[in-house]
């Protein structure tokens, strides 16, 4: 059970700084849309809309 629990949080904590962190940092905002968004828009494509939000915008570093 408690390996459950620490399973869903490592994936939470995952899935969150992409969500609030990566869209601010250029290279892990990169790597997060080329290795960890394909997997997260096989559960929803919302997941990775503010990365790559970030992203398109011109002129954001």
């Amino acid at each position: 059970m408690r390996l459950l629990i620490l399973l869903l949080a490592l994936v939470g904590g995952f899935i969150l700084v992409g969500m609030t962190v990566a869209p601010s940092q250029p290279v892990l905002r990169d790597w997060y849309i080329a290795n960890a968004c394909p997997l997260l828009d096989q559960l929803s494509t919302d997941m990775c809309a503010p990365v790559r939000r970030a992203a398109s915008e011109p002129g954001r570093i």
